[in-house]
């Protein structure tokens, strides 16, 4: 099972959205797919609670009501899951087990960030904790399976400009750019992913997606192809 999990210190970055469209997205692909919900909010599985039985099915767990811990998290998945995508708390950062936890039971990070000067200082002091306290390296989480996104974006903007340059220093693979677009409020009233919307409506936003989702096959090939070859000792 490949696990995606969705984290950032700052709330409002977007993390709910994009790990509900990547359920969804995954599900209309044939995946058999589960979201944990691990936000104090509930926001992923009241997401679910609003989906259609008619679309291809998504397996929800409030996490976070249950005080569930993310290393146990394989275990409430059921047995043919092929992809876990982990919606993780906002005030991540101010629990070094919680954070530990997460990235010991992480395959794939992805941090979506916002163009504005609050964000890129938050997201620059969080990938110091992460680094740190939460250690990445030692839990084996390495550098290149960390995927920052620049989520709500506008180009041609001086903000845009800033974080794009501010995220070709870091040395973390920077790997989609999402518009603010009124598609993704209209999908998450109903349910869906923006992939599910009616193709002349969403064009560009699955544009915009096609990036990231290549970036995350490479990486859940790489996960299965580590998998083999552990299997082979």
């Amino acid at each position: 099972m490949h696990k995606i999990t969705l984290m950032n210190s700052k709330g409002g970055c977007g993390k709910t959205t994009i790990a509900t469209n990547l359920a969804a997205y995954y599900a209309t692909k044939g995946y058999s797919t589960c979201l944990f919900d691990f936000d104090p909010q509930g926001s992923s599985v009241h997401w679910l609670s609003r989906r259609s039985e008619s679309r291809p099915s998504i397996y929800g767990f409030a996490a976070s009501d249950n005080k569930m811990s993310p290393v146990n998290s394989e275990q409430q998945a059921p047995a043919d899951s092929e992809i876990a995508i982990i919606d993780s708390p906002a005030g991540v950062a101010l629990d070094d087990a919680m954070l530990q936890a997460l990235v010991k039971n992480t395959d794939t990070l992805l941090m979506p960030v916002l163009p504005s000067p609050i964000d890129i200082h938050a997201c620059a002091h969080f990938i110091e904790k992460l680094l740190i306290q939460g250690g990445a390296k030692q839990n084996g989480l390495k550098m290149s399976n960390i995927g920052i996104i620049a989520n709500r974006v506008k180009t041609n903007t001086v903000a845009y400009r800033k974080l794009h340059k501010f995220l070709d220093r870091l040395g973390i693979p920077f790997v989609a750019s999402l518009n603010d677009a009124q598609n993704y409020v209209f999908a998450h009233d109903q349910g869906l992913g923006v992939h599910e919307l009616n193709k002349s409506r969403n064009v560009k936003d699955q544009e915009q997606w096609a990036e990231l989702l290549n970036w995350l096959d490479t990486k859940a090939l790489e996960h299965s192809d580590m998998n083999k070859q552990a299997g082979n000792f």
